[in-house]
Order: structure tokens, then sequence, then C-alpha cells
């Protein structure tokens, strides 16, 4: 076992104790569910939060703020709910995912804070307007205020549009609504609905599990593989680039990214990677171009505005020192 990990493991063996450094970000996966599993899932948050703080590369910040997202997960579901909302929350700092934004929206529900969740699935819809678990639970939530023919509507929209698994319970899910019968017909409606959102939430749960068995060769052709089954998800095609950028294929990193950015072009995270991508591979003119797309978009992009100021800098220097060099010859 790595010295870091005894250090992760021995930390938490011991009960409400938290370094008061980060841990080993390769370590901190392991000991937070070691935390989680003995019911301490604000200590697990905690430690995933100080790992993603000191964490290198963006492969690594994404492998971690799934994790946070899964402790989140494991959190609501023991009934820690004000937990869960807060590693959710810090997950989405770091990673503006729709998958994200919709677990929080649909928490946001459970506690009551509809205006909020509202906000939640609106900005799932934008960065994925194909997410079919988001615009379901979009449409329960108007049913809920009120706007229930808008809501009938865009389920039937969505029933039309896409694989409607089970007809006979979309439509007792659609006649219970109407009736007000509120929680029996929103299970109908997401089991006809939102089964293959499910199914691809399963196969990045097991994407993790294959990160955290150092079977990244794995993880990716997991991935890989469900992209081909849920094309139209901008999130499959930005974690297989960044598996790629940091295993070194610069060119496979830059179409990943780009397809990415051809489902959802407001995508500020994935254009941001494809500039590293271009920049890894030489083209800082192209990467520069790439951060100016996103701060004409967002001017307060913290990470493209830092990248932007980086790479200028030392593109003009490396500009001076050839020009200096052409004189002396």
């Amino acid at each position: 076992m790595a010295d870091g990990l005894k250090r992760a493991v021995a930390a938490a063996d011991t009960p409400g104790t938290m370094a008061s450094s980060a841990p080993p970000p390769d370590a901190a996966r392991d000991a937070a569910f070691r935390m989680a599993d003995d019911g301490r899932f604000a200590d697990g948050a905690q430690w995933l939060r100080l790992a993603l703080a000191s964490a290198e590369g963006s492969d690594q910040r994404q492998e971690l703020v799934a994790a946070i997202a899964e402790l989140a997960r494991r959190a609501e579901a023991a009934g820690e709910l004000d937990v869960a909302q807060r590693a959710l929350e810090s997950a989405l700092e770091q990673a503006d995912w729709a998958d994200l934004h919709c677990r929080h929206g649909c928490l946001l529900v459970r506690r009551g804070r509809l205006a909020a969740a509202r906000e939640s699935f609106d900005r799932a819809l934008v960065l994925n307007p194909r997410y079919r678990g988001a615009a379901v639970e979009r449409a329960l939530l108007d049913a809920r205020d009120g706007r229930l023919a808008e809501a009938m509507a865009t389920l039937r929209g969505l029933a039309n549009d896409g694989a409607m698994l089970e007809p006979s319970a979309f439509h007792q899910g659609l006649e219970q609504l109407g009736h007000a019968e509120f929680e029996q017909g929103e299970a109908l409606l997401r089991r006809s609905l939102s089964a293959g959102d499910e199914w691809l939430e399963e196969r990045l749960r097991r994407y993790q599990e294959l990160l955290r068995a150092s079977n990244a060769t794995g993880a990716l052709a997991l991935l890989r593989e469900a992209s081909l089954e849920r094309p139209g998800y901008p999130d499959l095609q930005m974690l297989i680039g960044a598996h790629e950028l940091q295993s070194g294929a610069f060119d496979d990193a830059v179409e990943s990214f780009t397809r990415a950015l051809e489902l959802n072009p407001g995508y500020h995270a994935a254009r941001v990677e494809l500039a590293r991508a271009f920049e890894a591979r030489g083209d800082t003119p192209g990467a520069l171009h790439q951060l100016e797309l996103v701060l004409e978009a967002d001017a307060s992009h913290g990470e493209a505005r830092q990248l932007h100021e980086r790479w200028t800098s030392r593109h003009r220097g490396q500009r001076a020192q050839s020009g200096r060099g052409s004189k002396v010859s």
C-alpha cells in the first residue's frame, strides 16, 4: 500500500479527525468512501474537496468531481440532505456538467426549493438540450407549479421525440398527473421517459469504479462505448477528450472536444479544454482563439482569462526571442 494511501486510510479510520493539508488525490477517493461507509459523509466530502484543491490537470479534477457527486448520491440516499447539497454545490464550482445540475435540481425539489430547482434544470438543458432526464424533471416541476397544460405538452413532445420504454406507464402517468396525483404520476413518467439517462448514469458509476481500480484503459473504452449508444451527450465527449489529452493523444482530444462543442456550442468548459489540446500540440494561436471565444461570451471566466494571459505572455516572449535570433544571423 502506498504511503499516501496509508495516511489517507489512517485518517479515515480516526473518528472526528481531518487533516489540515490536502490528501494525495489518488488516495482521496478510497479514503472518502471509507468515511461514507462509516456514515461520516461530511468528512468524506471535505476530504474530496481538499484533494480537489490540490489536483493537477483537468483529468484528475474531473475524476475527483465525479467522486464528490457519487458521495453526494450516497449521502442523499442516507437522508443526509445538507451534506449532499453542499457536496453537489462544491462539485458544480469546479465542473459545469449537465448531470450535476440535474441532480442538484432534484435534490432542491426534495427540499422544497422549487425556484432554485428550476434554475438547475434550466442550466442542465442549456448545457445539453437533449438531456431527457432534465427535461422530464423540468416538466414535472411545471406541473407542480400549476402549469399543467404546458407540462403535459412537453411530456408528450418528449414521448414523440425519443424512445418511450413503457407506453402504458406513460399514459397512466399523464392521467394521474392530470388528477394532481403527483407522486404516482411522476414515478410512472420517469420510468417511461428517463430510463435512458439512468442507463447512462449506471455506466458512469462503472466508469468511476474502473478509475478507482486504476484501469484507465477500461474506463476510456467504457466511455467510448457509451458515446456510441448516447451520441447526443456532450459530457461524454468531454470526458473522452480529457482522457485523450491526459494520455498525450492530442489530435484525438481535439476531435472529442470539437464533437462536444458541435453538440453544444456554449459548452465553455469543453472549449477551454480544446484550447489546452491546441496548446499541447504546439498551436498557441489556435488555443488563444478558443479562449477568446469563451471570453467574448463570458468575460468573467477566470480559467480562460488566466490561461489567455499566460499563453499570450509566453507567445510574445517566443516571438521576441525568435526576432533577436534573426537579427544575429
